[in-house]
């Protein structure tokens, strides 16, 4: 990974030298001629004289066009990466951060003494495989994304969200304690049950776990979430 960035140096190295030499033989070759009168003078009376300093300058006009256009297009394809790379992140669907997110944002807890007070939600769509037997594969899809929509509105205000798989999301909150679960739990169920009265045909229902750093000393991040995914299958609590 790290040759890409050192070849990308070097091409730009490379074409800013070039761009140099052009510019330099550009500044050398006008003042010649603006100090040398006899050259002028050939230039304007001799045919072969002119021919040859059209064609030079053309040369030198299209060579430095040439680098700065590159170094135009070196720039857009950077971003174009830089967006590509932001997108592979992204769950296409929802928008949120997926499963490569999360294996990213884990890196940041490398400790125990950074899990310690960490908390983590897991939540899992109940009825969306009803939904998309009963209805359809689109009106699942609109189950999930009126939950990411709520969740993101919700979520972003405590902590981390991902989309951790088809139906199962993760809320990552920092500093957590058990009001702060709570407190997260409300706002959701609360946004969740005012669109199910606008929907009530297709509703959300939600079950979830919770575990907190300190209560299971968790040595690793993913110590964390499959601590989550235990407490749900063995207890998982409904949102009302």
């Amino acid at each position: 990974m790290s040759k890409k960035p050192d070849l990308v140096k070097k091409i730009c190295i490379t074409k800013a030298a070039f761009m140099a030499v052009f510019i330099l033989l550009a500044a050398i070759y006008f003042f010649i001629l603006i100090t040398n009168q006899n050259l002028r003078s050939s230039i304007f009376e001799d045919k072969a004289y002119l021919v040859s300093f059209i064609v030079i300058w053309l040369c030198l006009l299209t060579g430095f066009l040439c680098v700065f256009l590159d170094f135009i297009l070196m720039k857009k394809n950077r971003n174009m990466l830089r967006d590509l790379r932001d997108l592979s992140f992204l769950d296409k669907l929802t928008g949120l951060p997926n499963r490569y997110s999360i294996d990213r944002i884990s890196q940041k807890y490398d400790s125990p003494e950074k899990l310690l007070h960490l908390g983590c939600v897991l939540m899992v769509l109940d009825n969306l495989k009803e939904i998309n037997e009963k209805s359809g594969r689109g009106s699942g899809d609109k189950i999930i994304s009126d939950f990411c929509s709520i969740l993101e509105s919700v979520g972003t205000q405590y902590g981390l969200i991902g989309r951790n798989s088809g139906n199962e999301f993760l809320v990552v909150i920092e500093n957590c304690d058990r009001t702060a679960v709570d407190l997260f739990l409300g706002d959701l169920g609360r946004r969740i049950h005012n669109r199910n009265a606008l929907s009530p045909e297709n509703p959300i229902t939600l079950s979830y776990s919770s575990v907190l750093g300190d209560s299971v000393n968790a040595d690793h991040f993913y110590t964390l979430i499959t601590c989550a995914y235990r407490n749900f299958t063995e207890n998982p609590n409904v949102l009302t």
